[in-house]
């Protein structure tokens, strides 16, 4: 068995994979398999992939119907062989010590997770000026969930994504994402992931996320997007009664009304809301309104906030043309 399976779910990357590949293949650490997940791409990925595990037997190749991301990473779980797990996305690229990196790190500390830090390119493998880094107080080893604290407080990104660590497989026994989610897909798991353990976390820019236009994430607004808000109201639920972490939930709750405002002006700055996001917002505007007395005696929440919660909560329709009308007047009074 080799040592670290590396999951690549492939859909409509074909422009992209090959470079994808190459890196990998190019680790100084090579005692790993490759799989890719074709995920049903009807531009001519299957065929790809099937070319380039001719090129190296570490490469293997699951094909499937389309059913999203997260069950292709299913998919490449139920495959995987390898004492650690790695994710890497079909258009991104890898230092060369990326493995080998994180894989002496967990080896070194006996942690069952280790992370680093990511830099931006652009769609022709430039070096954007951001990346995915967490700031000084949280690097090192620590309890995996205090990461938490970056989200919540920061809207961090470094402990939500999947693709900047190296995981134990042993994390994944009773673990696989949320095939109903389009959003958050990788996201959703990590609560789970990282309860009751340790990680040793690095900025060291040992990944390179692409950027597209026309990629999933930079997709207008549309209803899937509240898959974020079933995201964010999962860990409320989480860390509400968890002992020793009272203070995250607070964050956590915050966190969740600062989204749900911003999606919900967002959405309405795209154009009138469509039915089904009507509706989407509707059903999660339960769950607000039961969260409405934790926000108001929430710490973390300026007082602002709390008055634009209960509005909001009374009428959100209402809340936003005020927002809107004020915003109007400050825009008049700069000019």
């Amino acid at each position: 068995m080799p040592a670290i399976s590396i999951i690549t779910t492939v859909y409509d990357a074909k422009d992209y994979l090959p470079l994808t590949v190459q890196s990998i293949l190019a680790q100084s650490f090579s005692d790993f398999e490759l799989i890719l997940v074709e995920d049903g791409s009807p531009n001519g990925c299957g065929e790809l992939c099937d070319q380039l595990a001719k090129t190296d037997p570490r490469i293997r190749v699951v094909h499937k119907k389309n059913g999203g991301p997260a069950s292709a990473a299913n998919a490449g779980l139920d495959a995987a062989t390898g004492d650690y797990i790695s994710y890497v996305d079909s258009d991104d690229l890898l230092h060369p010590d990326f493995l080998k990196t994180l894989y002496n790190t967990v080896k070194e500390s006996g942690c069952p997770l280790a992370s680093c830090g990511a830099v931006c390119i652009d769609e022709e493998g430039n070096f954007l000026e951001r990346g995915v880094t967490l700031p000084e107080e949280f690097l090192g080893r620590h309890d995996a969930l205090e990461q938490f604290l970056d989200v919540f407080k920061n809207g961090g990104m470094y402990s939500m994504v999947t693709w900047n660590k190296l995981y134990d497989a042993r994390l994944f026994k009773n673990v696989r994402h949320d095939e109903t989610m389009f959003y958050g897909d990788d996201a959703n798991i990590m609560d789970k992931i990282y309860d009751g353990n340790e990680i040793v976390l690095s900025n060291e820019p040992l990944y390179y996320y692409r950027t597209r236009t026309g990629s999933m994430t930079a997709l207008a607004f549309s209803a899937k997007r509240l898959d974020d808000l079933r995201l964010y109201g999962g860990w409320v639920d989480f860390f509400t009664g968890k002992t020793g972490y009272e203070d995250l939930a607070a964050w956590a709750v915050a966190r969740y009304w600062q989204v749900f405002y911003l999606f919900y002006v967002h959405a309405n700055l795209a154009g009138p809301l469509s039915g089904e996001l009507k509706a989407g917002f509707a059903l999660h505007k339960k769950k607000l309104n039961k969260l409405l007395p934790r926000i108001l005696s929430n710490p973390h929440v300026p007082g602002f906030e709390k008055l634009r919660a209960v509005l909001f909560c009374v009428s959100p329709a209402l809340c936003y043309k005020l927002a809107a009308a004020r915003g109007k007047m400050d825009r008049k009074k700069e000019a």
